[in-house]
């Protein structure tokens, strides 16, 4: 399902960045935006309606104010009530322009929430479009914990009492970061998956035997972050449930989240196993990937023959 953003809600969280001021039309403060991209309609104000998107932010800048004082009220009037009538979700007037009267007209007559800024175009734009992206992408809620590990994003999951989080503390006291522990949002944004934690739950970890801890209190700012790209995701298991594993490629296996296919990596569990040391190996190898080194061309690249471009210095 896709979602969607009340207007009334784009105003309210933007106001005391953008200095929002609603002008007209707030009785379609309900109307809901669906688009994270921004609109200028200048070939609408032209006359050319056809690639009008309602459901996008519309922003009315020097341009646009200056072309309808330019082709006169009557004529600009016309073409401005013929754009409101499509049921456009808002209007954002930016750079503090003076509103025609007519513009304000057109907003209460088509209930169009017409709001005002005194930052210039670019500005509201970017931070717009920001917001939009943030609050419309598609997410889903994953079980586990999110970690910075030598800048690689790594999940890890496995089912309950396996040891997620005795091992992301291990991790963390090594130097690595925490994201979020046991709930991940992970929202899919211009097809790269980021990883947030609730904010109710930011910086805090369930711990067997010690209950809910405050990394940052413990470790200091420089063990947290609050997002992080999700590159790869390692599950635990318990060694009797994998037989075959070290059989395959570290590159052989992915999971699609939202849409994207993600290196996916099974570490069995069991006594005396540190488990910490083999997720810092894991992510060093997805470096080693990304870079193109595998496992085929290691030994060419210690003999210091090119691969690929790449070298041995």
């Amino acid at each position: 399902m896709r979602k969607r953003l009340l207007v009334k809600e784009l105003y309210e969280e933007l106001k005391p960045t953008l200095s929002f001021e609603l002008l007209a039309g707030s009785a379609g403060l309900l109307k809901s935006v669906d688009n994270s991209r921004i609109q200028k309609p200048g070939l609408a104000l032209a006359g050319f309606l056809k690639h009008l998107h309602t459901e996008r932010v519309q922003i009315f800048g020097e341009t646009e104010i200056s072309y309808l004082n330019y082709i006169g009220k009557k004529e600009g009037k016309r073409r401005v009530r013929d754009l409101f009538s499509l049921g456009l979700s808002c209007v954002v007037v930016t750079k503090g322009l003076e509103v025609l009267d007519y513009l304000i007209e057109a907003a209460e007559d088509f209930t169009t929430p017409l709001i005002r800024s005194p930052k210039v175009s670019s500005y509201c734009i970017e931070v717009i479009s920001d917001f939009l992206e943030d609050r419309l992408s598609p997410e889903i809620s994953l079980h586990g914990v999110l970690l910075d590990v030598f800048g690689v994003g790594v999940l890890i999951t496995g089912d309950s009492g396996i040891g997620k989080s005795e091992c992301a503390l291990d991790l963390i006291s090594r130097g690595h970061r925490l994201v979020a522990d046991d709930i991940v949002i992970v929202k899919n944004k211009r097809g790269v998956l980021w990883g947030t934690a609730p904010v109710r739950v930011q910086h805090l970890m369930e711990v067997r035997g010690l209950g809910i801890v405050d990394i940052k209190d413990l470790f200091g700012v420089s063990s947290i972050r609050e997002r992080k790209r999700l590159d790869m995701i390692v599950r635990l298991l318990k060694w009797s449930e994998s037989p075959s594993i070290e059989r395959l490629s570290f590159t052989s296996r992915t999971k699609e989240v939202l849409g994207v296919k993600v290196p996916y990596v099974e570490i069995p569990v069991s006594p005396g196993r540190n488990i910490a040391l083999l997720v810092e190996v894991a992510s060093k190898l997805f470096l080693l990937h990304k870079n193109g080194i595998t496992f085929n061309n290691i030994e060419k690249l210690l003999l210091g023959v090119e691969v690929d471009g790449k070298g041995v210095e």
